[in-house]
């Protein structure tokens, strides 16, 4: 079924879709209900707790999010105090952000609420299957960029990107 669908129900990317959605709808619900903040406000507060000192673009382009959706988010959690900006001794121009001290407190407890949900989610499984499927996504993420490549190749670039070319498989990535 999954090699050869017949409908989109059956579609591999349709059904990991469809498990993503509805996974992170869960999830969401959680962090809002708990910590009061939103699913990209939580992605936003992991990748600048992973990459202290990034600037905007980086953030935006390691948490593959447009750059004025990332732009507004980053500006409400700044107002929120949970983010600071500033400028760069060496380069004035250049700004970088980091947690506040409420942000590292508000990022350690989504973290906490997030491993939490995740093992919740994988409870299904058991260890060999977890194992299992481990490895089978990381097959199926370098064949998915594999794929991408090819496509990226032959039109030209993306849909909508500037320089024509994305981090596909991002390994430091959690």
């Amino acid at each position: 079924m999954l090699k050869h669908p017949e409908h989109i129900d059956e579609f591999l990317l349709y059904r990991l879709h469809n498990l993503a959605r509805v996974a992170t709808q869960g999830v969401g619900l959680m962090f809002r209900r708990e910590l009061g903040i939103s699913r990209r406000d939580w992605r936003i507060l992991a990748f600048v707790g992973k990459y202290p000192d990034a600037s905007l673009s980086r953030l935006a382009e390691s948490a593959a999010l447009d750059m004025v959706v990332a732009s507004r988010c980053v500006a409400n959690m700044v107002k929120k105090g949970l983010i600071a900006k500033t400028r760069l001794p060496q380069n004035k121009r250049l700004t970088v952000l980091t947690l506040t001290e409420a942000g590292r407190l508000a990022y350690e407890q989504a973290r906490v609420s997030g491993q939490r949900y995740n093992a919740e989610f994988a409870a299904c499984l058991s260890n060999e299957e977890a194992h299992l499927l481990d490895g089978l996504l990381k097959r199926m993420e370098q064949q998915a960029a594999q794929l991408t490549q090819r496509e990226i190749a032959r039109s030209g670039s993306l849909p909508g990107s500037i320089s024509g070319a994305i981090p596909l498989l991002n390994e430091d990535v959690e």
